[in-house]
């Protein structure tokens, strides 16, 4: 389904088909925008290793502070572009247990640690040569939701109704409104919950098994 047919699917599930309608279509929307993000955020995201404003990485000879993009949620790989050398990822825990210090000493690339800053990789040890690395990464969706026309998810359409679960959650929550009700927006969340996690799980046994991760699992 295209974002106005999720809208549509929303308005029949809440009886809302006649005007004056109880949601606006940008309010739908808006819910749909914050349900394609919050599936993300709780089944890791959305596989991508190709899109240059996502996955490159510019190495500054110097600089061991990395950047990355407000839509990546989760690094897996790094390959340097131009010698294909992979470069390891470890979260903080891991690092210090291997012995890495950041004591601002220079050397070759070796590994990028996740977890210290927000938002940033640490190169180690400082890179002492400018290079570009391409990341594979779990990811936010690249276009936010409007009500601009038709648009195309990046989530599979098999999740489509478990986001519908979500919308309800928040259009039920909305306090004074003559809609709220807690105990539905409580009900819709734990089922969307309980989806995201038996998708989450489905995706960890496809990457055992296969070493690669379709997006979507279910």
């Amino acid at each position: 389904m295209n974002s106005t047919e999720i809208l549509d699917a929303f308005r029949d599930e809440m009886q809302d088909v006649e005007t004056p309608y109880l949601w606006s279509d940008l309010a739908i929307y808006r819910y749909l925008d914050d349900a394609q993000k919050m599936f993300c955020r709780l089944t890791e995201g959305i596989e991508d290793s190709s899109t240059p404003a996502v996955c490159r990485l510019a190495i500054t000879a110097g600089t061991d502070w990395c950047p990355l993009s407000p839509k990546v949620l989760k690094v897996r790989e790094a390959v340097d572009v131009v010698t294909g050398r992979p470069y390891e990822i470890m979260n903080m825990e891991k690092a210090s247990l291997n012995g890495v210090h950041f004591n601002g000493n220079p050397g070759p690339l070796k590994l990028f640690v996740t977890g210290l800053e927000k938002g940033k990789l640490r190169a180690w040890p400082v890179p002492t040569e400018d290079s570009v690395v391409e990341l594979r990464v779990f990811r936010l969706p690249l276009a936010r939701i409007t009500d601009a026309g038709d648009q195309n998810l990046e989530i599979d359409e098999q999740h489509h109704n478990a986001l519908l679960l979500w919308m309800k959650h928040l259009a039920f929550s909305k306090q004074d409104a003559e809609t709220f009700d807690r105990g539905k927006a409580d009900e819709c969340e734990g089922r969307f919950r309980a989806y995201c996690h038996a998708a989450l799980k489905e995706q960890e046994r496809a990457r055992r098994n296969s070493g690669t991760v379709v997006y979507g699992g279910l």
